[in-house]
């Protein structure tokens, strides 16, 4: 009997392979079962188990089907490696012929919907692994959290945003005069900029769940809306003032020394503020 595929006289043996395309409510499940030579039987082995290994897992059913298929699919294929290959005297086909197909469903569909699947997931992995794309891809991160804080994702993001721009508004100053001081906290405008952004953003986020009581009897929620809120803003507008008179005094008079120094204290102590919230958090496992 020759192969039912590729027509070959020679060793064959019967092949019983499962081919399974989740589709969430429904499934497209596929099975072959016939007589084929070792080279169509490995073709059409990768094409089942591949398909199903990508596509077959997205549904109830399909969730409990995919891996019964990968697993018989697999010992058929353990089974059928130890099938010889055909002679070339047994080969009915001419020699050097492109192979027949063997796959099942148009091929056309399964790259289709696989691009589709495998990019809503990506979508949603990359959503939820903040700290990951932020370090390996941020202008990635940037674009899928740029909006308002609309979830635990947005706000993980706003998070490591604002952390970063408190360490780059508070880092040292390399000057040892005002107007070496005044030109290395004016060239960190950008910072402060973001800070505002993401502070409006965690803002009109803390309002909503106010009117809304939302978070109630969560611990780390209620931090955010007791100290950390309060404590930004405070600290948004504190740095705000050191902009808006580094802008103003070129030189620094007596009387511009001591309003810079209320300034200063006020800068100090809604820092403070910020850093007994991240104390109160990590009290509470909130960082974990």
């Amino acid at each position: 009997m020759p192969c039912q595929c590729c027509a070959v006289d020679g060793p064959i043996q019967s092949v019983r392979l499962g081919q399974n395309i989740g589709m969430v409510f429904a499934r497209r499940h596929v099975e072959f079962n016939g007589e084929l030579c070792r080279s169509c039987s490995m073709r059409m082995f990768k094409s089942y188990t591949l398909t199903t290994l990508f596509l077959g897992w997205w549904g109830t059913i399909s969730l409990l089907m995919t891996p019964i298929v990968l697993i018989s699919n697999i010992a058929e294929y353990l089974r059928l490696r130890r099938m010889p290959e055909p002679s070339f005297n047994g080969m009915s086909v001419p020699f050097g012929e492109n192979p027949p197909s063997v796959a099942s469903g148009s091929l056309k569909f399964k790259l289709i919907y696989g691009a589709i699947i495998w990019g809503i997931i990506l979508f949603f992995v990359a959503r939820s692994q903040v700290a990951f794309i932020e370090k390996n891809a941020p202008q990635l991160n940037a674009k899928l959290h740029e909006g308002e804080i609309t979830d635990e994702a947005d706000g993980e993001y706003a998070g490591v945003k604002i952390g970063k721009d408190i360490s780059a508004l508070e880092s040292d100053y390399k000057g040892k005069d005002w107007p070496a001081i005044r030109s290395e906290l004016l060239s960190r405008e950008p910072f402060l900029s973001d800070l505002k952004e993401q502070d409006d953003k965690l803002q009109n986020r803390i309002a909503l769940e106010r009117n809304q009581d939302l978070g109630a009897n969560d611990v780390c929620e209620q931090l955010v809306l007791s100290e950390m809120g309060p404590a930004l803003q405070a600290y948004t507008a504190a740095t705000e003032n050191q902009f808006s008179f580094a802008k103003r005094a070129t030189k620094l008079t007596p009387e511009a020394g001591a309003a810079l120094q209320a300034i200063t204290e006020a800068d100090e102590n809604s820092l403070k503020q910020l850093q007994h919230f991240y104390s109160d958090s990590d009290g509470h496992g909130c960082n974990k």
